[in-house]
């Protein structure tokens, strides 16, 4: 392919792709978004965090480097910003808020959702790892009776400890998720989304919306919640991505900590 011509829009993750998990970024990473500033291509996030929170953590690690479209909480929203709007494509109801409530109550993971700049937990956190995850995000947890829970949401996080991964991995295999897309997103969150949402749903609505194929849209990630995206548009795995991730994706490039994301797109002619 010849990704200069025929590439129109580029998506990227965010956590793990633009940034590490000690939310840290590389030089190289701020200098090939600011020379995609310049460029006629479409640039958009895609993001597991909800828009407004995923454009907010853009803005404090990459300033004013441009932001066409961000899909949030992995494709439940989409946020147009030359419209400034945003729309929640696929709630969870309420009663499926409710459910999740009541099967998952050992303290050892923690329910999360979030409402703005707060965040809905139904417990009390005390594990500085998942403390630290909320502070990151700039959100307040505060205690919520899921089982209440009377509104749709964009979707529920399961948050726990990565030592306690086997433990949680279990809870989690004897749950019954049939209705729900689920997916570790980090070594920290495990996600319970609407059925049918996907960030390769995200790609669909922006190929409609700036009228292009698929594979016309550049993407990288680097988490099993990203798979979906990499194998619907040109996928480029990141390498400090999941073993699953690169042998499904052939196209590769450097860590996040390096330079990585500029490697790809110098060497394609992009910037």
């Amino acid at each position: 392919m010849n990704y200069k011509d025929e590439i129109k829009a580029i998506i990227f993750d965010f956590d793990g792709t633009l940034i590490n998990f000690e939310y840290e970024y590389s030089k190289y990473t701020l200098k090939a978004l600011k020379l995609l500033s310049e460029t006629d291509y479409k640039i958009c996030l895609a993001s597991g965090r909800p828009c407004y929170l995923a454009l907010k953590a853009f803005r404090n690690y990459f300033g004013d480097c441009r932001i066409d479209y961000v899909f949030g909480c992995n494709g439940s929203e989409m946020m147009n910003l030359k419209e400034n709007k945003t729309d929640i494509l696929f709630p969870l109801k309420a009663d499926e808020v409710q459910y999740l409530g009541k099967v998952f109550t050992d303290p050892i993971v923690t329910l999360g959702i979030y409402n703005e700049e707060e965040f809905l937990v139904n417990h009390e956190v005390s594990d500085p790892v998942i403390q630290e995850w909320m502070k990151a995000r700039w959100v307040k947890p505060i205690v919520y009776d899921f089982t209440s829970n009377d509104i749709e949401r964009s979707k529920v996080l399961l948050l726990s400890n990565p030592k306690d991964r086997k433990i949680v991995e279990e809870i989690i295999n004897n749950t019954d998720l049939s209705n729900y897309n689920s997916f570790f997103s980090s070594k920290i969150c495990y996600e319970i989304a609407p059925k049918g949402i996907s960030k390769a749903k995200s790609c669909e609505l922006l190929a409609k919306e700036i009228n292009c194929d698929m594979k016309q849209i550049l993407s990288f990630g680097d988490m099993e919640n990203d798979l979906d995206m990499l194998l619907a548009t040109t996928g480029v795995a990141m390498a400090n991505a999941s073993d699953n991730i690169k042998k499904q994706i052939p196209l590769m490039t450097g860590h996040v900590e390096k330079e990585g994301i500029y490697l790809f797109l110098h060497e394609n002619s992009l910037i």
